[in-house]
């Protein structure tokens, strides 16, 4: 290994094998996964099952940090409002 390069853990390898795996042909980008988070939410919520696209919003968010975080907010407004 050269001076200044760094391995990588197995831990982020294994992070982004699974990432990976979690990638398809035609994704959600982050704006198109916003327009459909709060479906998704409550979808959750309720415990129903999720549509194709809903689908998408669910595959996104596990690759996207960002876009979890407003899920993560918004998710917590929905809850408070069911109770």
């Amino acid at each position: 290994m050269k001076p200044g390069e760094q391995r990588l853990t197995r831990e982020q390898v294994g992070g982004i094998v699974k990432m990976l795996g979690l990638t398809t042909e035609r994704e959600f980008d982050c704006g198109e996964c916003l327009q459909h988070v709060s479906e998704f939410a409550e979808a959750q919520l309720a415990a129903r099952p999720v549509g194709e696209v809903i689908a998408k919003v669910e595959q996104h968010l596990a690759l996207c940090p960002e876009c979890r975080e407003e899920y993560e907010a918004l998710r917590k407004i929905l809850a408070a409002k069911i109770l």
